[in-house]
C-alpha cells in the first residue's frame, strides 16, 4: 500500500447563470438513494456477469441510524432515476427530482465504466445513465444530492475533477480500477464515518493492493473551503452532508469551482 495522494484543482466550466446560492445547514437531512443491480443476464440489456449484493447491509445500518430513504433493485431499478429531470435534452422521463436527486445519499451499485451506471434491465429503451450526458444531481430539478457513492468500477476518476461530471454532489466516492466489493464494505464504511472523516473512512476501507480508492470533495467557494469540507465531513454523523449548492439551472453549465482529492492504494 502506498501513502494517499492529495489534488486541488480550479474549474471553470463556464460562466452561465446560477441558481441561488442559498446558504445550507451543516446538518442536513439523513435521507438516502439507493440502486443495485445484481442481474445482469437475459433480462434486455446484454449480458454481464451476475453480481453479489453490496448495499443490503448499508440499508440496514442506514435506518438503525436514523436515516430513511429507498433502495431499488434489478428490474426496479432504472437508468431515467438518475436522469435530470427538468429538460428532456438530458434524456426523455427524466426521473431524478423523484427518486436520485431527492435525497442526500445517491448510491449506484453494479457494473460500471468511466462516468456510465450500466442497468441490468431495459426500462423505457434505455440501458445506461451516462453522468455527464444524463444526469446533473445536487442542481436543476431535485437539487437535494450530496455525496454520490460510486459502488462499481472506474465510475470516478481523477481526470474527471476538472469537469466533475457535471455533477453539483459536495462529494464523490468510488474507484480507479476494475475492482471486486464485499457484501458489508458499504456498510463498513459508513460505520467508520461515526468517528472517521468521510475521506479517511473510504481510504482506510475502500483501499488495498488491488482497489485504487479515490473521494473527492468539491466547492464554489475556495480551496481552502473545498479542504475545509474534505477533511470535516461525515456521513453518519451528517456533517456537510448537502449539496454543492450554486449549480447551473436548466441547460447551462456548470458555474466556477474547486475539487479536492484523496487517492490511495
Amino acid at each position: 500500500m502506498v501513502a494517499g495522494t492529495k489534488f486541488l484543482i480550479m474549474a471553470t466550466i463556464c460562466s452561465s447563470a446560477m441558481a441561488g446560492m442559498a446558504a445550507r445547514n451543516a446538518h442536513a437531512t439523513k435521507t438516502y438513494f439507493i440502486d443495485e443491480v445484481t442481474d445482469y443476464t437475459g433480462n434486455g440489456c446484454g449480458n454481464n456477469s451476475d453480481l453479489n449484493t453490496v448495499t443490503s447491509s448499508l440499508q440496514t445500518a442506514l435506518n438503525n441510524t436514523s436515516w430513511s430513504g429507498d433502495r431499488y433493485t434489478n428490474g426496479d431499478s432504472w437508468p431515467q432515476d438518475w436522469w435530470e429531470n427538468c429538460s428532456s435534452n438530458y434524456g426523455s422521463s427524466g426521473l431524478d427530482s423523484t427518486y436520485a436527486d431527492t435525497k442526500v445519499l445517491a448510491v449506484f451499485a453494479g457494473h460500471a465504466a468511466r462516468r456510465t451506471l450500466p442497468f441490468g434491465y431495459v426500462h423505457d429503451g434505455a440501458c445506461s445513465t451516462n453522468l455527464t450526458d444524463n444526469a446533473r444531481l445536487g442542481s436543476m430539478n431535485g437539487a437535494t444530492a450530496g455525496f454520490g457513492m460510486w459502488l462499481g468500477c472506474e465510475v470516478l476518476n481523477s481526470d474527471d475533477l476538472t469537469t466533475n461530471m457535471h455533477q453539483s454532489l459536495r462529494q464523490q466516492a468510488g474507484w480507479e480500477n476494475v475492482i471486486s466489493i464485499g457484501d458489508n464494505d458499504p456498510r463498513d464504511f459508513y460505520n467508520a464515518t461515526n468517528t472517521k472523516t468521510n475521506a479517511d473512512a473510504w481510504l482506510d476501507e475502500m483501499a488495498d493492493s488491488s482497489r485504487r480508492a479515490i473521494i473527492a470533495t468539491f466547492s464554489r467557494s475556495s480551496g481552502s473551503d473545498c479542504w475545509s469540507k474534505h477533511n470535516s465531513g461525515k456521513l453518519r454523523n451528517d456533517v456537510n452532508n448537502s449539496a454543492m449548492g450554486g449549480g447551473a439551472s436548466c441547460g447551462n453549465g456548470q458555474p466556477t469551482y474547486w475539487a479536492c482529492s484523496e487517492e490511495r492504494q
